[in-house]
């Protein structure tokens, strides 16, 4: 639940600094291809606490295993937008005009 809320707030940030800059709206495009980038980057986190924990770098485990669960949950999220994007679409095109 948490996360689908933090791609609410990403939706909302993405839309002030849309007025920031003098757009009047943000585009779904955008808001997607920034939780898009959002999820990339935490999967990159978990790479690297990953990599510092079999360097010995990390001692704690549950930070790496945290950073894992994280990553993993960000993905799966996301693969749910996606499906429900898709399903919304097939629905869309099925319409009768």
């Amino acid at each position: 639940m948490d996360e689908i809320k933090k791609i609410g707030e990403i939706t909302q940030s993405v839309a002030k600094t849309a007025q920031a800059t003098g757009k009047s709206s943000a585009s779904f495009e955008d808001a997607i291809k920034d939780a898009l980038k959002e999820v990339s980057q935490i999967q990159n986190e978990a790479e690297k606490a990953i990599e510092d924990f079999s360097k010995g770098e990390v001692k704690d485990i549950h930070t790496v295993v945290i950073a894992m669960e994280k990553a993993d949950m960000s993905l799966q999220t996301m693969l749910q937008v996606r499906n429900k994007l898709l399903t919304a679409y097939e629905e869309v095109t099925r319409m009768q005009v």
